[in-house]
């Protein structure tokens, strides 16, 4: 289960997650995130990227060139040096040679359909677009749209392995409020540097404590896109979006977003980094929400 690490820069609001049992509670910190990483690299520059789980490890693919490259973390953060990789495209098995710390490259034909094998793990597919275009312009209005919320309510799924995890419901209120609900387990409130804890439903709130101020809502991408591409269109809850992927390799962190194409909001999120799988559903932009302190 996940421990004390966490991703850095995921958002303003960031939190610790530490497991209990199987995820019936947490404890929940508001300082900056940060992943015990070794860093990894950033994708050849132009590539499309795409990420997902190998049971605790996160395999990411870069295509791009002629190439692809896989991406190896283990749980614990560490890039994976020293596997047997190998792609299947199209029939044929093309094996790997390493280019760095977890990586592994090798040439290839273009493909809709890529399958990672890494030694030690389960395979990895990926379906790749026919066609893709730069999507850094439509990200970084997204990002502008995200910061610029009065408000933000969502739901996310986490978890460090295939089983268990959390299922949490964030309410955020601009400037510096905001609150959360684990699913069967902890919750908490943050006002300004006044925070708030319950350690399960229906349990006592302790006293207030101190705590850094964070700016939220905040994108959960960070600062940094790398990469961006849209792999096609789709709609959300009936609004028409953009399917866009990108990466962030100071975390490192892969990101699918679901943007609306009208109003660049973020409406769903999957993002896959060391021992964090999650999934983000935003449900409410800009609507009252008073969060206040415990009575």
């Amino acid at each position: 289960m996940l421990g004390g690490a966490a991703v850095a820069g995921i958002v303003a609001a960031v939190v610790t997650v530490a497991w209990l049992g199987a995820g019936k509670g947490s404890s929940v910190a508001t300082a900056p995130l940060t992943v015990g990483v070794s860093h990894s690299g950033a994708p050849p520059p132009g590539a499309l990227v795409l990420a997902s789980e190998s049971g605790s490890r996160a395999v990411a693919l870069a295509v791009g060139r002629g190439r692809l490259t896989a991406t190896v973390l283990a749980a614990s953060g560490s890039p994976q040096t020293g596997l047997s990789v190998a792609f299947r495209v199209g029939g044929h098995v093309l094996k790997a040679r390493p280019c760095g710390a977890g990586c592994y490259t090798a040439a290839a034909p273009h493909a809709s359909r890529v399958e990672v094998r890494a030694s030690g793990g389960p395979p990895v597919v990926f379906r790749l677009p026919a066609r893709s275009r730069p999507a850094g312009a439509i990200v970084r209005r997204a990002t502008a749209v995200f910061r610029g919320l009065h408000s933000l309510v969502y739901f996310e799924s986490l978890r460090s392995t295939p089983t268990g995890g959390l299922e949490t419901r964030w309410e955020m209120q601009a400037p510096n409020r905001f609150s959360y609900k684990i699913r069967g387990g902890a919750s908490g409130i943050v006002i300004g540097d006044r925070r708030w804890d319950q350690t399960k439903p229906g349990g006592s709130w302790t006293p207030p404590q101190q705590t850094t101020p964070s700016r939220v809502p905040q994108p959960t991408w960070g600062d940094r896109v790398e990469n961006a591409h849209v792999l096609g269109t789709s709609t959300v809850e009936g609004r028409p979006v953009w399917i866009v992927s990108f990466v962030n390799s100071t975390i490192p962190a892969w990101f699918t977003a679901w943007i609306d194409r009208d109003t660049y909001r973020t409406l769903r999120m999957r993002m896959t980094a060391a021992s964090h799988f999650m999934f983000h559903r935003y449900v409410a932009f800009n609507r009252p929400l008073g969060i206040n302190p415990p009575r």
